[in-house]
C-alpha cells in the first residue's frame, strides 16, 4: 500500500509511506491510543474533500519490526477525537474543532484495541 497525502484543510504538511499489507482490512470507529501519559479511547475517522469515510484497520508487516496494524483513512488522512470509551459516540467532525486533530495514518502494535465500525 503505498500512501500519498497532499497538504490538505485537514493535515498542511504533506505524507508519503509505503506498506506491506498481510490481509483484510476492516473499518474501525474506536481506537485505545497512549496520549498524554494516559490510556485514551478515540474516535476515528478518514477524511476526504468531502468529509468523513471509514477508517480502516490493516494488518501489515513493519520492516525489521515483524508484524504491525495501520490505521488509514481517506486521501486527507484520519480525523481523531477523545471519546468516553470504547463505544462512545463520535463527534461531529469538524477541522476547526480544537479538540478534534488530525494524523496521516498511525502504526500500532498487533495487540492494539479497537471497535469495528
Amino acid at each position: 500500500m503505498y500512501i500519498d497525502i497532499l497538504p490538505n484543510d485537514n493535515l498542511p504538511e504533506p505524507a508519503m509511506a509505503t506498506f506491506t499489507i498481510t490481509g483484510p482490512a476492516i473499518a474501525v470507529r474506536t481506537v485505545r491510543l497512549w496520549r498524554d501519559d494516559r490510556w485514551a479511547w478515540c474516535a476515528i475517522t478518514g477524511w476526504s474533500e468531502n468529509g468523513p469515510v471509514p477508517a480502516l484497520f490493516h494488518p501489515i508487516e513493519e520492516s525489521g519490526d515483524g508484524p504491525a496494524r495501520l490505521l488509514t483513512g481517506g486521501e486527507h488522512g484520519l480525523r481523531l477525537a477523545e471519546t468516553a470509551g470504547p463505544d462512545g459516540a463520535p463527534p461531529a467532525w469538524d477541522v476547526a474543532d480544537p479538540s478534534q486533530w488530525a494524523e496521516p495514518f498511525i502504526i500500532l502494535t498487533p495487540e492494539a484495541e479497537v471497535r469495528p465500525a
